[in-house]
């Protein structure tokens, strides 16, 4: 059993080629090599290995869109949710599979688009299992930084707000509960006097500010991730 199954067109072998040695060099096992042993069914043993694999990665081109056995292999892969599409060259895919998200690896050979190339890894992943770990360092020093170093929000869009504006908003609601208090306690007691109850309506007027408080900027910070 394979983990990859490399669908291409034939005259994308070389590129075929350098990118299941990459594949291998991460790990996995890849069946790409379309030589069929003397005596054996080409359809049968293609059968096999593409039923066999825990991910199909087909690779767009001119001449693979064109491809009727690619075609065929991208659907087997997009019928079992183990598809993980990338372009070699400039070209559209087949409608049935345009609204698939491909990797965009053309020219790879040349100048490998490292941030394009660690997505379809992670990509391969996400089917075949297992957490992501590059099996060797990028050459573009700015992929090598740690992204948690960085320490950036996870919500950059929302602003924090300030404190002051926190303490002015607890304190006029603080202000406007006191009253209200008094007056739902006068209305529940109307033979106890009020001062005798100040401590415990002061209390419940602070909590009641704090809840509200709390309530308002959990209200502002969903509206602004929105």
């Amino acid at each position: 059993m394979h983990d990859i199954f490399i669908s291409y067109a034939s005259a994308n072998r070389s590129e075929a080629r350098a990118l299941a040695q990459h594949l291998e060099q991460e790990g996995w096992s890849v069946w790409w090599d379309r030589k069929i042993p003397v005596g054996e069914s080409f359809s049968k043993v293609l059968e096999a290995a593409l039923e066999e694999a825990k991910c199909v990665v087909v690779l767009w081109s001119k001449a693979s869109r064109s491809s009727d056995w690619v075609q065929n292999e991208a659907a087997e892969g997009k019928r079992r949710g183990i598809l993980v599409p990338a372009f070699i060259e400039e070209t559209t895919p087949p409608f049935e599979f345009q609204r698939i998200q491909a990797a965009n690896l053309v020219g790879w050979e040349d100048h490998a688009p490292d941030s394009e190339m660690d997505q379809f890894l992670k990509a391969i992943h996400r089917v075949v299992g297992g957490e992501y770990k590059p099996a060797k360092a990028s050459g573009n020093p700015a992929s090598n930084i740690d992204a948690h170093a960085l320490k950036m929000p996870q919500s950059p869009d929302v602003k924090p707000e300030p404190t002051w504006k926190q303490w002015i908003r607890l304190g006029v609601l603080f202000l406007i509960m006191v009253p209200t208090m008094m007056g739902v306690f006068k209305a529940l007691y109307p033979s106890i006097p009020v001062y005798e109850a100040l401590t415990s309506i002061m209390i419940l007027s602070l909590l009641t500010g704090v809840g509200l408080n709390y309530c308002w900027s959990y209200w502002r910070r969903l509206k602004m991730k929105k």
